[in-house]
């Protein structure tokens, strides 16, 4: 059911998350979503909890990947390109659940919990690693958040007439790190 509900969500965006579409789509009934969710929120909480759970997974895994490289500026390479990845195959994900507006307080808090989870992440290994200050890796954090919200939110030929690979914005990541952490 959180899968179908997953699949809509990726298809069209929250509104396409209905109890009868998911039902639908998962081949059961509306009822068994209501026993087992209690409602639409409570779908909804299980698909952000199953979504944001995978793109902790993606970024968990991503740094772990990086932790045999041992130069610091291609990790940050790599670690942006991954990023990249991660926006492009998360968006609809991000967008619906990070980058839009609340849906209800507890997903709020929910979301909430998964972002502070990544910053974290993000933030202990840009002290451990590059010897990044608090200040540092905080800001570091939030400029690749906003840089992912940016992605879940507008297709890279709407920002700017001048496309960028993949490559090209994970390299131009790294950099931008670099520079806030140093």
């Amino acid at each position: 059911m959180v899968a179908a509900g997953l699949h809509l969500l990726e298809a069209g965006g929250l509104p396409a998350v209905t109890i009868a579409a998911v039902a639908a789509a998962a081949g059961t009934s509306n009822g068994a979503l209501y026993h087992r969710f209690g409602d639409r929120n409570g779908l909804l909480l299980a698909m952000l909890d199953r979504a944001l759970g995978d793109l902790e997974a993606d970024t968990v895994e991503a740094f772990a990947r990086t932790s045999e490289e041992p130069d610091d500026d291609r990790a940050l390479e790599q670690l942006g390109c991954a990023a990249v990845a991660i926006f492009a195959r998360r968006g609809a994900v991000m967008r619906a659940f990070l980058a839009g507006p609340a849906v209800s307080p507890q997903i709020e808090v929910r979301r909430r919990e998964h972002s502070h989870r990544l910053a974290t992440t993000v933030t202990g290994w840009l002290r451990d690693r590059l010897g990044a200050s608090e200040t540092q890796a905080q800001a570091a954090w939030r400029v690749v958040f906003a840089l992912g919200a940016s992605r879940a939110l507008f297709a890279d030929g709407d920002v700017s007439p001048v496309a960028l690979s993949d490559d090209e914005m994970g390299a131009a990541i790294g950099r931008a790190v670099r520079a806030l952490v140093t």
